[in-house]
């Protein structure tokens, strides 16, 4: 993950944030603009005849959404337009700088949940339409010929966050329709009194997190472990409601500008967006966010359509209804006796924030938050320290990545780093310990006159002993730092039973290798291909425990096999054709009793996600750290290569040194690259 090139500028206007995605930006635009076009269909579909404002608003929205669909059709990268996006930095001239989808309230929620059913809808849905139709109509027909390299792309990056807006705002209030019009049937409180929720997948350096890290929901409180520690609430101030807020701030997007790249995409995370636990007097007192708490979260969303006959199709009630749902946050919300809520704006905190990266000056501490809304950042967007401060007190399970620590995680450094990702002369070595960012400047300078000064009558100096010693800590201390993270990261019980799927054609070598069904006793786990692994609890838990494995056939046969609670819902799903391919459930069965499991077939629509953590060469799979980032490591050993023949005529000590020092500096990074190339190869 460390060498994947992005562009350097943290996006902060609506082309960056378009283009940040990835792909055919025209493409990204159409896609936001027909999910939100489907979003206001469904809601009219649902939304009560004697809303007639309500529904003139939404019919307002939907012709503007029409329009921008129709114009946006047909439109293609001109040759201009592709050699931009081929640019390190695109520039917007006279963008206005985009803030968060989901803006914080100035102002905390209403306590009665009749006086705002939902929270901010009324502030936000005006200007929501306003922007779409202003931005729709700012696009021209589908075959003018632009008139420069960034006019369409900004046009079509307007469009597409003025659609994604409306999206989140629409969803929301669709949810809260479906909840007054089709209320649920109230849930008992849990018999043992505690909803515990697990952690989604995590790879090696932060795979033991997967295990650890929980939210316990208990009579009146609500504990989150996670890597950062243990965090109760409830305790000095009483949990009132819970309010899930849809999207998250900061946006998925933008997990890739974390100064110290700590995170990975996560499938549905803006879609499923958070959890607040407020107070009586409105206020936050910390959130998490619902993707970060589910395996796979687009296989368990989708269970609802799969299972349910002739389920209308509802986008909303299937993100933020059933989602809520499947992950536990209905049943941890009946066990602390208090309503769900729902808004369009995050509630303000009710505490200070922590700034997002560990590197802040004492005077920059003094102007952090003591509650409520952040202040601007101290660095203006665009600029190269721009590194937003937090705007929601969101607490995370674990990074999914080996994360850059001490003055790498500096903002400014941080977008050097990335920046230089981009050229073929890049001497990053992290991420690594505290001390490679300090090590690893002048660490090309040590080798060199470390190397000749010791060759040439020069060693007994303490300048040149000092070059020597920097140099081999420049090139050892990368390696060191991630041999410790992977002892730290150790299981620590051996399974009692564990099920591989085994090779099969088509299959890479890495899948054959890694992917697993474990068992340790109580909890089971899954692996994936890509050392990704989940932990779900096991029998002994009366709740929310996995108690079934069922095969899940639809008209074609088999499509998958899914661990599921008592509850009836899918905790894991694993593909048939990857986790079964000889279509032998033998051995599969023989791990389910050794489990406690029973086995059976259930009728389910196939369901398609667009990435899964656990099946072969998905995005998710692939994002995982893999140690040191090999270009800075191999431009030390060339610095030591290169320096070898001037000490031919000298100490033949120093020589030996500088050929173990390139030893050192490239074999392990060609040992990594081969063994890669050879696990990503496929088996016949």
């Amino acid at each position: 993950m460390t060498d994947a090139p992005i562009r350097p500028t943290r996006p902060h206007t609506a082309t960056q944030l378009l283009l940040a995605r990835g792909g055919d930006p025209f493409d990204q635009a159409r896609s936001a603009v027909d999910e939100a076009r489907r979003s206001v269909t469904e809601l009219l579909a649902v939304l009560p005849t004697q809303q007639q404002g309500l529904r003139e608003t939404f019919t307002r929205l939907a012709s503007g959404l029409s329009l921008a669909e129709q114009r946006l059709s047909g439109w293609q990268l001109s040759e201009v337009e592709s050699r931009t996006l081929a640019m390190p930095t695109v520039t917007s001239w006279g963008e206005p700088t985009m803030g968060p989808d989901a803006p914080v309230g100035s102002t905390p929620a209403a306590e009665n949940p009749d006086d705002e059913p939902v929270y901010g809808f009324r502030t936000l849905l005006g200007p929501a339409v306003g922007r779409l139709e202003a931005a729709a109509s700012r696009l021209p027909p589908a075959g003018t010929y632009p008139s420069g390299g960034m006019h369409r792309l900004m046009l079509a990056g307007e469009v597409a966050e003025a659609a994604r807006a409306a999206d989140h705002i629409t969803c929301v209030f669709t949810a809260a329709v479906w909840d007054f019009e089709r209320p649920a049937m109230p849930l008992n409180p849990a018999g043992s009194g505690r909803i515990e929720l697990r952690s989604s997948a995590r790879a090696a350096p932060q795979r033991r997190w997967a295990r650890r890290a929980r939210v316990l929901f208990s009579s009146g409180r609500v504990q989150i472990t996670t890597s950062a520690g243990v965090r109760v609430i409830g305790e000095e101030e009483p949990i009132a409601s819970l309010m899930h807020v849809s999207p998250p701030t900061p946006r998925d997007v933008l997990a890739g500008y974390d100064p110290a790249e700590r995170w990975a995409p996560v499938p549905l995370y803006d879609e499923l967006g958070v959890i607040h636990f407020c107070s009586e007097s409105g206020y936050s007192l910390g959130a998490v966010a619902v993707a970060d708490w589910l395996t796979q979260p687009e296989y368990q969303v989708g269970q609802y359509r799969a299972t349910v006959p002739a389920a209308e199709q509802l986008r909303a009630r299937d993100l933020l209804v059933w989602g809520l749902d499947t992950a536990g946050f209905t049943q941890g919300a009946a066990l602390l006796g208090v309503p769900i809520r729902r808004g369009v704006m995050h509630p303000p905190s009710a505490g200070p924030l922590q700034a997002p990266s560990g590197w802040r000056s004492r005077a920059q501490q003094a102007m952090m938050p003591q509650g409520g809304v952040a202040p601007r950042s101290l660095a203006s967007p665009g600029a190269t320290g721009f590194d937003p401060e937090p705007l929601i007190d969101l607490l995370r399970p674990a990074p999914h990545l080996q994360e850059y620590r001490g003055g790498g995680t500096r903002p400014t450094v941080a977008y050097k780093r990335r920046a230089k990702r981009r050229r073929f002369w890049r001497g990053d070595t992290g991420p690594a310990s505290p001390a490679n960012w300090v090590l690893r400047g002048p660490a090309a300078w040590a080798i060199v006159i470390g190397g000749i000064g010791s060759a040439y009558l020069l060693a007994e100096t303490w300048f040149i002993r000092l070059c020597v010693l920097w140099a081999v800590a420049a090139v050892i201390e990368p390696w060191l730092w991630w041999c410790y993270e992977l002892l730290r990261d150790r299981r620590a019980r051996r399974p009692a039973a564990v099920y591989h799927p085994g090779r099969s054609s088509g299959r890479t070598r890495g899948f054959a290798r890694r992917t697993a069904l474990l068992y340790d006793g109580s909890d089971l786990g899954v692996r994936g291909p890509g050392g990704h692994e989940a932990w779900v609890a096991g029998p002994h838990d009366t709740e929310r425990g996995v108690v079934a494995m069922r095969r899940l056939m639809d008209d074609g046969g088999p499509w998958a096999v899914a661990l599921v609670d008592r509850t009836g819902r899918w905790r894991a799903v694993l593909p048939f054709d990857h986790w079964v391919p000889s279509d032998d459930l033998t051995s599969l069965a023989g791990f389910a009793e050794t489990a406690g499991l029973t086995v059976g077939d259930t009728y389910a629509t196939r369901v398609l996600p667009t990435d899964d953590v656990f099946t072969d060469a998905s995005p998710t799979s692939r994002a995982r750290s893999t140690g040191p980032a090999s270009r800075g490591l191999l431009i030390l050993g060339f610095w030591a290569a290169v320096t070898t023949p001037i000490t031919l005529g000298g100490w033949t000590v120093a020589t030996a040194g500088l050929l173990t020092l390139l030893a050192l500096a490239v074999f392990p990074v060609l040992a990594r690259s081969w063994w890669q190339r050879r696990m990503a190869q496929t088996t016949r």
